[in-house]
């Protein structure tokens, strides 16, 4: 038995193709039509099919008007906006502070499922970037997902090796990824940078580097003995374990939303409840979030609507 099994839905709508949102994917029937943007659509199994999703723009999925717009977190990623019971708004994951994908300003929503993989913690972007360039001094190799913050790190640590004077290596992918962020309508990126990107793309590998940005391949200190790894993102047990031991270092680069951004964007949408998505309730995150959300947070797992039952996982 698998979580698919007897699953009944209409649709399955696909924010982004990051693993934990689009991994579960080949347990779907295949009579399941599938939505997502044609570049998500690169990440699902061969040969499935599915049905495009705009990277900004609406359409109507099983009567129901669904509107998209750019969610500041990963290439081809967005966020979703049912037209159902005074509006649902579901951010996947979301960003507002990263320097090549926007974030686009939702329609109103009565109900907002909103990216909360930060829980209460609210550092600026600036400090984490900060703190990362004070590692720069030693040999380091940055594990991580391709289509993400892969991107933006490329570009910021480009600028850093030529001030620096160090090299640096990119792995192709991700400038495949960057070269494909390139090719779509210049309103899907921020701008300035178009300039910055050409010239990243140009740019030959050292070899060997200093600096060393690779897809996350369940990379392990073994595999780079001449490299110290650093973690930008969520660790895995082995990985904490690592971290423990000092075989491994962390420093987060935000891509999620941050509290008071979590907070803002529930003003924004105007919403009478909020579930936070992606995220364990300790009881004192509990007390943060009520704190932060007051009688707006809301844990439930179903919610009806005027026109059907809509249930969603927290």
């Amino acid at each position: 038995m698998t979580w698919a099994n007897n699953l009944d839905v209409d649709a399955v709508l696909i924010s982004h193709d990051h693993i934990d949102h689009i991994g579960g994917v080949a347990e779907l029937a295949e009579d399941v039509p599938l939505y997502c943007t044609p570049l998500v659509a690169k990440a699902l199994p061969p040969n499935r099919a599915w049905h495009p999703l705009p990277e900004r723009g609406s359409l109507a999925v099983e009567g129901i008007i669904v509107t998209t717009g750019q969610a500041g977190h990963s290439l081809g990623g967005v966020w979703l906006h049912l037209a159902v019971g005074g509006g649902i708004f579901y951010s996947g994951d979301a960003c507002f502070e990263s320097r090549l994908f926007p974030f686009d300003t939702p329609p109103p929503a009565r109900i907002a499922l909103l990216d909360a993989s930060y829980g209460s913690y609210d550092q600026p972007q600036a400090y984490c970037v900060q703190a990362i360039s004070e590692r720069l001094d030693q040999p380091l190799a940055f594990p991580v997902p391709e289509t993400g913050r892969a991107l933006e790190m490329a570009l910021w640590l480009a600028e850093e090796a030529d001030r620096r004077q160090l090299t640096l290596a990119i792995d192709p992918v991700i400038r495949d990824n960057l070269a494909a962020l390139l090719a779509l309508p210049a309103t899907l990126r921020r701008p300035v940078l178009d300039h910055s990107i050409r010239l990243l793309l140009a740019r030959q590998n050292a070899c060997p580097p200093t600096l060393q940005l690779m897809c996350d391949r369940n990379d392990t200190p073994a595999q780079w003995p001449n490299h110290h790894l650093l973690h930008t993102g969520y660790l895995t047990p082995d990985r904490r374990a690592q971290l423990a031991a000092g075989e491994i270092s962390w420093q987060r680069w935000n891509v999620h939303l941050r509290a008071s951004h979590l907070v803002a964007l529930a003003d924004q949408l105007g919403v009478t409840q909020v579930v936070p998505l992606f995220t364990r309730f300790s009881d004192n995150e509990l007390n943060a979030w009520q704190g932060l959300l007051g009688d707006r947070l809301c844990t439930a797992q179903r919610f009806s609507t005027h026109s059907r039952l809509v249930t969603f996982p927290v």
